[in-house]
């Protein structure tokens, strides 16, 4: 049952199936509210199964044998501590209580990992699940671009979308707007930087061992509906992380597996040319980035006042999930959908954590990457797919914020943080 919920946790990632608890204020907005997710849900029962099953084990005893400011639990712990110190900062105490407390949840996703995957999970079928999920959430994506609407998929939260809805993210060619695909997520860079995950997964299937011709084939048309789907996010940053990672994973896998990594090649210089050359002029107007642009605007809007809350706060910060809410009380006259974190997140939890947990954070990512680069992975495929995805993330994690404020974007960030703390753990405990 442990397995199935985790598996059924993976493949519910993109859905926003929620209860709203709690809002602050009278327009809504999305960060100044408190949620209950089909995720949270899930993400508890697995935890809670975790406990009873190790009621009895002493893993966390042997866990605390090592050089304690080495460890990436240490950094990760004190960050934890940080964070909640910082509430006495907090203007709002119970949206940053609130905060914290889906940080401590999201750490206890990461531990769960670090700790069950290898000995519990199969990588394989997780990809599975992952390529899975993706294809599902490229069709609806597909079908919202074509129809320049919603498909009504109400059960699952989709976002309300028309090329007249104000909020909405768009593309505009010649005065004409037209929607970004946003599958069930709550925006297309989201939708993007999931398809980027499960694009890799793929690639891991697909290099993994030998399939049918039959199996080939459908592979060949999943890889090409989630290529167009991400096409269709017109997501500049995550397109081109996508374009240069693949390049590259192709080449660290290419002495391994020429045959299937020259076929992988193949398709995705004939897949990635026919979209570029069916979706040239939205793809050239996308692409032609502009200080006037509104989205580059407010990015630049959102780095100033976190610069100067920094320079106001700069130990503790302003409270952990207050940046939304200070912005709100400073600038109540303008609209609700334009009070929005930081598009950054290293400047976001400085501002809400103030330089101290800032650091901290940054240690915890230093010292689990350097430790998983240091481990001589057998198996150069799933090595490789995890540290360009951690590198990915972390490179869309200083143009955007969604992988520390909403939750899909959440899961995905402590997901693929745990599992590579899993095979350090798994490498430890292999060798005594």
């Amino acid at each position: 049952m442990e397995k199935i919920l985790f598996y059924l946790l993976v493949f519910c990632l993109p859905f926003q199936t929620r209860k709203i608890v709690y809002q602050w204020g009278g327009d809504f907005n999305e960060w100044t509210s408190i949620y209950l997710y089909l995720t949270d849900i899930l993400l508890v029962l697995i935890l809670l199964s975790w406990l009873w099953r190790n009621r009895r084990e002493r893993f966390f005893k042997n866990s605390l044998n090592v050089q304690i400011i080495k460890s990436p639990n240490f950094w990760l712990a004190a960050f934890l501590l940080i964070s909640l110190i910082s509430l006495i900062q907090a203007d709002n105490i119970q949206l940053g209580a609130y905060q914290w407390i889906k940080l401590l949840e999201l750490t206890a996703l990461f531990f769960y990992c670090k700790y069950n995957f290898k000995s519990l999970f199969n990588f394989e079928r997780l990809a599975h699940v992952f390529v899975l999920s993706g294809f599902i959430q490229s069709i609806i994506a597909i079908s919202q671009f074509v129809n320049q609407k919603s498909l009504g998929l109400r059960f699952l939260f989709e976002s309300p979308l028309g090329p007249e809805i104000s909020g909405v993210a768009k593309i505009v060619n010649n005065n004409f707007k037209m929607i970004r695909a946003y599958g069930t997520f709550p925006h297309p860079n989201i939708l993007a930087a999931f398809l980027l995950i499960s694009i890799f997964f793929f690639y891991f299937i697909w290099l993994n061992k030998k399939h049918s011709f039959a199996f080939n084939l459908l592979l060949i048309i999943v890889y090409g509906i989630l290529i167009i789907a991400l096409g269709f996010t017109f997501s500049r940053t995550i397109i081109f992380i996508f374009l240069i990672s693949s390049i590259f994973y192709f080449i660290v896998c290419f002495r391994q597996n020429r045959k299937k990594i020259f076929a992988l090649f193949l398709l995705f210089i004939i897949l990635c040319s026919s979209f570029l050359f069916l979706a040239w002029p939205e793809i050239s107007n996308r692409f032609q980035i502009s200080l006037t642009e509104q989205s580059i605007g407010l990015r630049s809007f959102y780095a100033q006042i976190s610069f100067l809350v920094i320079q106001e706060h700069p130990w503790l910060g302003m409270g952990i999930g207050n940046f939304v809410w200070e912005i709100r009380q400073m600038l109540d006259l303008l609209s609700s959908w334009v009070h929005q974190p930081v598009h950054n997140i290293y400047l976001l939890i400085g501002s809400e954590v103030g330089l101290i947990g800032l650091v901290m954070f940054l240690m915890f990512l230093f010292i689990l990457i350097r430790q998983f680069r240091e481990q001589k992975e057998e198996n150069i495929k799933q090595y490789y797919l995890l540290l360009f995805l951690i590198s990915g993330i972390l490179i869309i994690s200083l143009f955007d914020h969604f992988f520390w404020t909403l939750q899909q974007g959440q899961l995905m960030f402590w997901l693929i943080l745990g599992i590579i703390a899993s095979q350090i753990y798994q490498k430890k405990e292999t060798l005594g």
